[in-house]
């Protein structure tokens, strides 16, 4: 009798356990592109409404790759754009062209959910929350400003050295359909961009 109840213990043990990961991992299936659909809309709301150049307000940046026609606010698509929050602003009046070096910090995730409500991290070669405490501590990341995802290139190509954005990318900006190692197709990408230099 007491091994019929240690097989019915372990059997027990082995669902919860196969529960537990099928929940975290549903968390990212199912309806996960219309979640970072809404996701994005909210955030392009509450961007259009605090647009500015201090710390705590927006900028909304419309694709490099889409023709410049001026129409920020009457936007319909905002798979469109990338949101930006600005944490910093930086010494710098110029910013990176498509082919410059640039020297970067940055943090990447996903967007909250049950098990991460600060995101999944996925990527980052520094803390999750870049500030000017600890930036002097982490070691910058070299790429080429046209190399990366389309959001990257377009906020780069607009920030100062020295900024510090926080960049919500829409998923046509990023991976689109593509599972990349730690990012689910369909994914809105959120990332705390430092850039330290450029053009060297």
């Amino acid at each position: 009798m007491k091994k019929f109840y240690w097989i019915l213990s372990v059997l027990c043990g082995f669902t919860f356990i196969a529960c537990s990961e099928s929940k975290e991992v549903s968390e990212f299936e199912g309806n996960w592109e219309e979640r970072n659909m809404a996701y994005i809309d909210s955030i392009a709301n509450v961007a259009r409404k605090n647009l500015g150049d201090d710390v705590g307000q927006w900028k909304v940046l419309k694709s490099y790759k889409l023709p410049s026609d001026g129409s920020i606010l009457g936007a319909t698509d905002n798979q469109q754009y990338v949101y930006a929050k600005i944490k910093k602003v930086g010494e710098g009046t110029v910013s990176p062209i498509f082919s410059d070096s640039i020297s970067v910090n940055y943090s990447g995730r996903l967007i909250p959910t049950t098990s991460y409500p600060k995101g999944y991290a996925f990527d980052q070669n520094t803390r999750l929350d870049i500030n000017e405490e600890n930036i002097a501590l982490m070691q910058p990341i070299h790429f080429i400003t046209g190399g990366l995802i389309a959001g990257w290139t377009t906020a780069l190509q607009q920030m100062h050295k020295g900024d510090i954005w926080q960049l919500f990318i829409p998923q046509k900006l990023g991976y689109r359909g593509e599972a990349q190692t730690g990012i689910p197709a369909y994914s809105t990408l959120v990332f705390d961009v430092a850039l330290i230099d450029f053009g060297f």
